[in-house]
């Protein structure tokens, strides 16, 4: 089958990009043909579709000059150039069925409208909340907390809030992006949206898509022969933001000063992070940046617990999905598809969000766990990766899928 995947970023990022090249090398193992459409960004993996990429744009989310914010507002709704590019790939590669991941914002309302010119089937992996939410994140700009305002079609809370980078302007351009993709009807434009947590599918469902149009096609993971022995660190792993809980793990952190622990990762809260490290004078916390690979191997051998203190809905989490296949405790809020994975004391430990003293109390509770109280949850949480998390199940459903759109 010629099949072609969509992802506004083609390095690795985050989860969605995670599975993004997990889904291309598996498929192209399959025996599938795969094309790749993108933007171009100096972090690339190299891509012999790299010349039809759409030109680099800046995040919506960061602050740019007047120029640069006003080329980005016009290409959410309309990009001859990817237009254009996008069309010269159709017409190389002639696929049979388009299959998108987080294209939104940086591919523009374009992509959708080209596939449907050239009556390609469309997939879409809901990653995040960005069909429901202009942020993505579904966290309220003017206080961090948990919002569904924004339910139905009121996005002009995102502006009233200042949901994206606290900025009314970014906002209101956010806002008016998502009273587009539902005025113009851009989501019915889906043939099939894969929900890769049942959280997604049913929130989905009660923001009003249709439920015929859902599939619950998790996240998959491969987990590796062999594991190191259980680490003796509190490891964070991910980006460094306010959605992620990062502020929350650090006000628990003082509390649990006869743990070595480790946060690893970049973002907009660097600063600050780095600035309570000192203050607090944690001297057991070490700060890195952004693992990946051999780097990222290394530092999770070294945990014992992996902590996932996320305020805004997970979906289905790539971190702890890892965590338990290299058999880590994983300690993690109990938001959205969280608990599809971490089963409370059996796969892992759920506590309240935003609790720093829910969340030191799960973390010491994790880390004073015997020897084989720990193997035990371990092992029930690297069999249910291995259960419904496989890459082999993954693509047997995806093969499912585009078989059904093509029909």
């Amino acid at each position: 089958m010629r099949i072609l995947q969509a992802n506004k970023f083609f390095y690795h990022r985050g989860g969605a990009e995670t599975v993004f090249f997990n889904t291309i090398d598996a498929l192209r193992a399959k025996g599938h043909e795969v094309a790749e459409f993108s933007m171009q960004k100096k972090e690339n993996l190299p891509s012999e579709y790299g010349a039809y990429f759409a030109s680099e744009l800046p995040e919506l989310s960061q602050k740019q000059d007047l120029l640069t914010s006003t080329k980005i507002f016009f290409r959410l709704f309309n990009s001859k150039e990817i237009s254009s590019k996008l069309n010269a790939l159709i017409t190389a590669t002639d696929p049979e069925v388009a299959h998108l991941h987080s294209i939104y914002h940086h591919l523009s309302a374009s992509t959708f409208r080209v596939l449907r010119d050239h009556h390609i089937p469309m997939v879409m992996t809901v990653h995040d909340v960005q069909p429901m939410c202009p942020n993505h994140r579904m966290i309220r700009g003017t206080d961090n907390t948990l919002c569904e305002r924004c339910f139905p079609h009121r996005y002009y809370n995102c502006w009233r809030y200042r949901c994206i980078n606290y900025n009314r302007t970014a906002s209101l351009a956010g806002a008016l992006e998502s009273y587009f993709y539902y005025l113009k009807n851009i989501w019915d434009l889906i043939d099939i949206f894969i929900c890769p947590s049942q959280f997604m599918m049913d929130k989905l469902v009660a923001w009003g898509f249709p439920k015929k149009k859902m599939r619950l096609v998790q996240n998959p993971f491969s987990p590796p022969t062999e594991v190191p022995p259980l680490g003796d660190k509190i490891i964070y792993i991910g980006r460094i933001h306010v959605e992620k809980g990062i502020l929350t793990l650090l006000r628990a952190l003082p509390h649990l000063r006869e743990y070595k622990a480790v946060i690893a990762g970049n973002g907009p809260e660097d600063k600050w992070v780095d600035t309570m490290i000192k203050q607090r004078s944690l001297t057991n916390v070490e700060r890195i940046k952004w693992v990946h690979g051999e780097s990222w191997r290394k530092l999770i051998a070294e945990a014992r617990v992996v902590v996932v203190p996320s305020l805004f809905y997970e979906n289905c989490s790539m971190t702890i999905l890892e965590a338990l296949s290299y058999r880590r405790l994983v300690v993690a809020t109990d938001r959205g598809g969280n608990r599809e994975l971490v089963i409370n004391g059996q796969t892992g430990f759920l506590v309240q969000p935003d609790d720093p003293v829910a969340l030191t109390e799960g973390i010491r509770e994790a880390m004073q766990l015997e020897p084989l109280e720990a193997e035990v949850i371990n092992k029930q949480g690297r069999d249910l990766v291995e259960q419904k998390h496989s890459l082999e199940g993954y693509i047997k459903k995806l093969e499912e899928v585009y078989s059904e759109v093509k029909k």
